[in-house]
């Protein structure tokens, strides 16, 4: 096996889809696991989720218009 051939084997641990305008974007195994893990890292540091993580979903819908809010209230 080359060089090139091992750097493009990997261990995948998630499946990971995003969408955009309700359309599926195309995602490597290389992008999946990133995100999967960026998302794991910011998510180990809140103490609401202590127990284990089998899926996340995140939605974001942009507002129609721009509004000030206090950053550290609850919605």
């Amino acid at each position: 096996m080359s060089l090139s051939e091992k750097h493009r084997i990997m261990k995948k641990n998630y499946e990971t889809k995003m969408r955009l305008n309700n359309r599926e974007l195309p995602l490597n195994h290389f992008v999946q696991e990133i995100l999967a893990n960026m998302m794991m890292g910011m998510l180990k540091t809140l103490k609401e989720t202590e127990e284990p993580v089998t899926s996340i979903e995140i939605k974001i819908d942009k507002l129609a218009k721009q509004v000030d809010v206090d950053a550290h209230t609850y919605p």
